[in-house]
């Protein structure tokens, strides 16, 4: 009977120190988060000059491209038609 007192004590304890923590985990992450976006939209707005609203940016990656070695055949690119 002792061991189940003690489990429930610990129980309510661990549940009570969590409801205590988990805001202060909670606010810090949200701080965190919106730190993490600030830099995001500083990095878009100081890249090479301001943009005004309704500008759009694209940013064009390097397209990879299938390399065919000479030895293995033509390559023919076909077109299915009906």
């Amino acid at each position: 009977m002792e061991g189940f007192f003690t489990f429930v004590l610990v129980l309510i304890l661990l549940f009570w120190l969590l409801g205590r923590v988990a805001p202060l985990i909670l606010a810090w992450w949200v701080r965190k988060k919106i730190r993490h976006m600030e830099q995001e939209q500083k990095r878009y707005t100081n890249a090479g000059r301001e943009f005004k609203e309704g500008d759009v940016r694209v940013d064009v990656e390097k397209e990879d491209r299938k390399v065919v070695d000479s030895s293995v055949g033509e390559y023919v690119d076909f077109e299915e038609t009906k």
